[in-house]
């Protein structure tokens, strides 16, 4: 067999030793039959391309009553990481392994070092059992609503990877008020792909993503509700991921707020950060990214254009907030709230394709004073907006950098917990943890376990996370060890995290790319670099890396190979 496809040490491993294997093999009709009646519900709620200061609780002028409320009687884990980008975080989530074990290792993304290669086939593979899978064994119904973007073929929709019931985006991004064919600039029209239970669907005359996952889902959960059965409800929310779209309405209520401008936005973004302890007082503002202009040297015509993105992206976050509030509604009438075990997270950190024409970008061309994109139709059905990075830059506050790099600002992302059985309010975690922890927690949850090398008569790779659950009950104060360690790859941009210590390769600085070497704990906003003056950290760093590839079976990313998110360097 190919020793790379069967490597089970990945993400995440035990010092130098290797695996951690959660649970041994045991039944999972037995575990089903026990104590069914006492086993949470689970609701994981995951936004795409949140950014880490964008919900009030968190420092943001935008207004999440809902998703506030849940941080502030839950637990808040403020050194959580995702994946760099949306699909390896989902296939973490569902596989509980590295991306690279899992087929997302590049995305869709072929080149010639990777194509056939395990681990890079672009959708969940047939060597990972899958989350829903497991907890639909233990007795759970299991629901999926938004995006999927772990395959299509038939042996890899939501069905075939173990959800009962589901209504999903098979892609990566489609149309928030726009259901026609839709795809960045550049791409090609590719209309979006949608199933319910894994059969074409066609979104409703008066679409609304957020508004429209948000009541498939309380469908699926009222149809069940008869039966007893606890249920694992995975709410995929697409924004406010691009293309910037919402009602009318909502847009409407941030008309002007956004007029003072994104450097301005900025600077209280980074002060409410600090005011409510997210960021050291003494936390740097962090630069713009290489010619990106100051606020005040656009003219009065392309201020009004950056503000009504703004304008458009906070009005998506709002309206996310507000359909949360209508799951919690319902499930305080239905009486199941205090019965539920709510995760929320981001999948990775803020978005900044660049939005000014002639910049190095992924699709900024339609970024345009005219068109399907004019002023007076932006955010409505045809246009096509990005966030840009500038007010990315705000929404990650103090985070360095973006999503897709190894940097802080690409993969730590919002995240925290609510149960009230067993999370005292109010609480706040330093805890390393990840989306990869997330597989061991919902099992234990579920009073079940990993069923072992073996799967549907497969070979599997291990879930290599570890369960928050001591976490949440108070009974821990850490979730991994001193010698445990962190790794991540995604087109060149990587790293490992250990303790404190964190290393970064930035694929972004091209021929004077280098590793780079942070304290995290004490320089969270990665502005001094201690690969110079630190040498055997440095090394011993370098040697977890080495370690991380051979187990993940890494495949180096050329420099000259095609890479989405390669943007033109930031001072620093």
């Amino acid at each position: 067999m190919n020793t790379r496809s069967m490597a089970v040490t990945v993400f995440l491993t035990i010092g130098s030793i290797g695996l951690l294997t959660v649970g041994a093999a045991t039944s999972h009709s037995a575990n089903a039959a026990s104590d069914k009646g006492s086993r949470p519900n689970i609701l994981l709620i995951v936004a795409d391309d949140l950014g880490y200061s964008d919900l009030s609780v968190y420092g943001s002028e935008i207004p999440t009553p809902n998703l506030d409320a849940l941080a502030r009687e839950g637990m808040m884990l403020t050194d959580f990481h995702s994946g760099q980008t949306c699909s390896p975080t989902r296939a973490m989530l569902m596989s509980g392994t590295d991306s690279h074990i899992a087929g997302k290792g590049a995305m869709e993304l072929q080149i010639p070092a990777t194509r056939e290669q395990p681990g890079y086939e672009g959708y969940l593979n047939s060597r990972v059992a899958s989350l829903a899978s497991l907890l639909s064994d233990a007795g759970y119904n299991t629901y999926a609503t938004g995006k999927w973007h772990l395959g299509g073929g038939d042996q890899q929709t939501p069905r075939a990877r173990g959800f009962k019931r589901s209504w999903m985006l098979l892609g990566a991004a489609g149309g928030h008020v726009d259901t026609n064919a839709l795809s960045p600039p550049g791409r090609g029209p590719k209309p979006p792909d949608y199933t319910e239970d894994d059969k074409p669907a066609t979104p409703p005359q008066e679409w609304y993503s957020t508004r429209h996952y948000t009541e498939k889902m309380i469908e699926f959960i009222k149809a069940d509700r008869a039966d007893g059965k606890p249920f694992f409800a995975y709410m995929a929310y697409t924004a406010p991921h691009w293309p910037l779209q919402a009602p009318q309405e909502s847009i409407a209520r941030f008309a002007g707020r956004y007029d003072e401008g994104y450097d301005a936005l900025y600077q209280k973004r980074l002060a409410g950060m600090k005011a409510r302890g997210f960021a050291p007082k003494d936390a740097p503002s962090l630069p713009k990214r290489a010619g990106q202009p100051d606020w005040n040297d656009l003219t009065p015509e392309q201020k009004k254009i950056e503000a009504r993105r703004m304008e458009i992206y906070a009005a998506m976050v709002s309206d996310l907030d507000i359909y949360v509030g209508k799951v919690i509604d319902y499930l305080k009438s239905a009486k199941l709230y205090d019965r539920t075990l709510i995760v929320f997270m981001s999948d990775n950190g803020a978005e900044a394709t660049a939005a000014f024409p002639g910049q190095a970008s992924r699709g900024n061309s339609r970024d345009e004073s005219t068109g399907p994109n004019s002023y007076e139709n932006m955010g409505k059905a045809g246009s096509f907006i990005y966030l840009g990075p500038n007010w990315a830059r705000a929404s990650g506050a103090s985070l360095h950098e973006y999503k897709v790099a190894g940097f802080e600002g690409g993969h730590r992302v919002p995240a925290f917990v609510h149960y009230p059985s067993w999370i005292r309010g109010g609480q706040r975690s330093a805890a390393l943890s990840s989306v990869l922890d997330l597989m061991p927690t919902f099992l234990a949850v579920a009073q079940t376990s990993f069923p072992g090398s073996t799967y549907q008569g497969r070979e599997v790779a291990q879930p290599i996370g570890k369960s928050l659950v001591p976490l949440l009950k108070g009974e821990a104060k850490t979730v991994r060890g001193p010698d445990d360690w962190l790794g991540w790859e995604l087109f060149g941009s990587k790293g490992v995290r250990k303790g404190d210590w964190k290393l970064v390769w930035d694929p972004n600085e091209y021929e004077q790319a280098r590793w780079h070497l942070y304290n995290v704990r004490d320089d969270l906003a990665e502005a001094h670099d201690l690969a110079g003056s630190n040498p055997a950290k440095l090394a011993e760093m370098m040697a977890v890396w080495r370690a991380y590839q051979m187990q993940n079976g890494v495949i180096d990313w050329p420099a000259t190979a095609p890479a989405p998110g390669r943007l033109p360097r930031l001072a620093r």
